[in-house]
């Protein structure tokens, strides 16, 4: 095989893997968030908030994301994360992703980034969120989120808040976090929720969801990649 040829194969195996999904683990029991790599944080979209800090607010979710999430969602309670104008605040905010709500997908897809920013010490105060999740009116109890999945290029292993899970409930603690680490670990939900509780201690430490973007479909980018493999094997042997 020729020096070009091998070039296009593993090109195309290394595409062909990207789109291919990892198979994820739930979070479960209690520790220190597993560490995924210093990835660097995810190509996304997070939602656009409007209203008040403290509430009631909107989130949006418009192109580039992808399909499945786009769509307005309403809210009650203080934003966890830096509100459109204003100072922070801390408090618990209550989303509704529900049609009845409004939000035209019906639910939070499964996939949706929960990004933790900040999550540490380094305010020395406490800085911790608790999460709970619903499918109607009913509190989601099995391990709803997997495993973190990716985190800013600058984090090490050490920048990973501790967690616990129990009966549906997810804490996340960042007190024994060294030093003020500016990064963000991202988690992904595995089960379609129609609401979610987050609660915030502290407005050193932000919490956020983040929409995939857009892509091709898996069967088309295969297509494409075995397309262009075949027109530079066709080529090399016109080249002959």
């Amino acid at each position: 095989m020729s020096r070009s040829l091998f070039s296009v194969a593993l090109v195309s195996f290394f595409a062909l893997v990207s789109i291919v999904p990892a198979v994820a683990v739930p979070l479960t029991g209690s520790g220190v968030l597993p560490f995924p790599g210093a990835t660097g944080d995810p190509a996304r979209q997070n939602y656009v908030a409007a209203g008040l800090a403290g509430g009631p607010f909107t989130g949006t979710w418009s192109v580039p994301a992808n399909p499945a999430w786009i769509g307005t969602f309403p809210a009650t309670g203080q934003m966890p994360h830096t509100p459109p104008s204003g100072p922070p605040v801390t408090g618990t905010a209550m989303y509704d992703f529900s049609i009845g709500g409004g939000y035209a997908p019906g639910a939070l897809p499964v996939g949706t980034y929960f990004q933790f920013g900040d999550l540490d010490n380094g305010s020395a105060s406490p800085e911790n969120f608790q999460l709970r999740a619903f499918s109607g009116t009913s509190l989601v109890t099995t391990p709803w989120l997997d495993v973190p999945f990716a985190s800013t290029a600058t984090a090490v292993a050490a920048d990973m808040p501790s967690y616990t899970f129990i009966a549906g409930v997810y804490r996340f603690d960042g007190s024994a976090v060294p030093g003020n680490p500016a990064i963000s670990v991202f988690l992904k939900n595995n089960v379609a929720i129609t609401g979610l509780e987050v609660m915030r201690s502290a407005t050193t430490t932000a919490f956020i969801l983040g929409a995939p973007l857009a892509v091709p479909e898996p069967g088309c980018m295969a297509l494409a990649i075995c397309g262009a493999a075949a027109t530079f094997a066709v080529a090399r042997r016109r080249g002959r």
